[in-house]
């Protein structure tokens, strides 16, 4: 599953930098049997660095979704992602770059990833600065 969605191509008010905000509204996704009820990234008080990234995703049960971020790194000492939700790993479960789980039975799936820092088990911590799309794949 790859599709359009909400796309931000750069600041909408002049002469102010990182102004692009989603307001208002709502946006689902149907695509190859999937629905995509919502994604939500959490960010700093600056708004420059994404702290979360949940999608809710329904009718995907057994299939594996990809989350891809892209247009940024991992920073403030992050080096990998962090997962927990409805899926069949063992939660969390952790990725160095696109999260892949394989979504748990049920009518909806909350999956949330977080950027963890380096060492152990890879507590939650840093973030992700620059991100400019996340991709959906399921399969």
């Amino acid at each position: 599953m790859t599709g359009s969605g909400v796309v931000f191509a750069g600041g909408s008010t002049p002469g102010v930098s990182g102004d692009n905000q989603f307001i208002g509204g709502a946006v689902s996704q149907v695509i190859n049997g999937a629905t995509v009820n919502s994604i939500t990234l959490q960010s700093d008080a600056t708004g420059t660095q994404t702290t979360s990234i949940a999608v809710v995703i329904a009718g995907a049960a057994g299939r594996t979704l990809t989350i891809t971020p892209t247009g940024g790194s991992l920073g403030g000492s992050a080096v990998q992602w962090r997962c927990t939700g409805n899926f069949t790993e063992t939660s969390p479960y952790y990725h160095a770059s696109a999260p892949v789980v394989t979504v748990a039975a049920g009518a909806t799936a909350t999956i949330t990833c977080t950027p963890a820092l380096t060492g152990g088990a890879g507590a939650a911590g840093g973030y992700y600065t620059g991100i400019t799309n996340v991709g959906l794949t399921v399969a």
